[in-house]
């Protein structure tokens, strides 16, 4: 980081000139000396003629010269803490949550043979090797064991891939590895930054253990997907369904999921929906998208912490100022106390993903001094 500070230069030239008018009648005398003083002052007449002269001036003390002084920055002058970031973004952290119920065995309609295990596996090996560098992976499939549907066991706190960077090839193992083979749906607890619930219906278990019902499953399902939004942890909804029912209740957990499709039609899909490999790659490609291109690490941190005055976010090469919202609805906002990074939010990270984080600069200011 580069700190401008300004130069100031002293020069003080000083010049007394002092002098005295000669005398008008004719010397006789012998004429006074020369005053000798460095400060100017006039010399002192030591003749006996009548009419003498008076001394003549001093010559004048020399001007001093003076040391170029170091200006004072304890208000940061006019550019002090001026920083711009090549910013990178910061890889999401997604929990997938893969759906293996003995269901997702069957096709999704009559219109073709391929099991719906199939469709939705070969989709999200394909988007997790694309975005491994932007997004950090993990996996846990449900439910667990090939007992009893809604068994004690079906589902604890086991992560089948914990998540990481570049965790591309391990997730997709743990996709390969895991077969469509068990019983029921009980869709509970989980808490990386985002989940992306990947199912092909409804929930059909309560609280575990317990026995198979669709009716106390749903509010069971949409209290936990509620719970982890609260908790920060949004729900990405992906369904691969043909029931009225099921389509309802993915609605309803998207909706409590914080991420919702953005869709002003009233009667489209809150979820997103897929019955084919290539819908729901391009399904899985705009949550990857959403997620991964808003937040920016700063290192260092800002000089004056929690201070939205002291930093600055600028979008394009016309330097725009993006505001601060302290309600992370549009514009930004620091991600913790910290200041470890800045999250854009609403139009304005639209418009870093149509455009690219490439466009974005970070400037700070300084104790005294608010960033332009």
């Amino acid at each position: 980081m580069k700190m401008l500070r300004p130069m100031v230069t002293a020069v003080l030239p000083l010049f007394a000139m002092l002098g005295c008018t000669a005398g008008t009648n004719l010397p006789s005398g012998t004429p006074g000396a020369a005053g000798t003083s460095t400060s100017g002052a006039a010399g002192t007449g030591t003749g006996t003629g009548h009419g003498g002269t008076t001394g003549s001036a001093g010559v004048t003390g020399t001007a001093g010269t003076g040391t170029a002084g170091t200006g004072d920055t304890s208000d940061g002058g006019k550019n002090c803490g001026l920083v711009t970031f090549n910013l990178e973004r910061k890889p999401a952290e997604v929990l997938l949550l893969l759906d293996r119920s003995a269901s997702m065995a069957d096709p999704p309609d009559s219109t073709t043979t391929t099991p719906k295990w199939d469709i939705v596996t070969a989709a999200v090996k394909q988007v997790v090797t694309a975005t491994d560098s932007a997004v950090s992976w993990g996996l846990k499939t449900f439910p667990e064991g090939t007992g009893s549907a809604c068994a004690a066991g079906s589902v604890t706190a086991n992560i089948d891939v914990p998540i990481a960077a570049m965790n591309a090839t391990a997730v997709v193992a743990g996709v390969n590895a895991a077969v469509d083979s068990g019983n029921g749906t009980p869709t509970g607890d989980s808490n990386p930054t985002y989940i992306l619930l990947a199912t092909d219906g409804e929930p059909s278990c309560a609280a575990i253990p317990t026995s198979e019902s669709t009716t106390n499953a749903r509010p069971y399902a949409i209290t936990s997907v509620t719970n982890a939004a609260t908790a920060g942890y949004n729900t990405f909804v992906v369904g691969i369904v043909t029931k009225s029912n099921d389509t309802m209740t993915l609605n309803m957990l998207a909706d409590a999921g914080k991420e919702a499709v953005n869709d002003p039609r009233p009667l489209a899909n809150h979820f997103y929906q897929g019955t084919t490999q290539d819908a729901l790659t391009t399904a899985l490609n705009v949550i990857t998208g959403q997620v991964s291109s808003c937040v920016f690490p700063l290192n260092p941190p800002p000089p004056v912490l929690n201070d939205p005055t002291k930093l600055g976010v600028y979008f394009t090469s016309a330097n725009t100022k993006v505001p601060y919202d302290a309600t992370m609805t549009d514009g930004w906002a620091y991600t913790d106390a910290s200041d470890t990074a800045v999250k854009v939010y609403g139009s304005w990270c639209d418009m870093i993903e149509n455009q690219g984080a490439n466009m974005v600069t970070i400037k700070y200011g300084c104790p005294l001094i608010n960033v332009p």
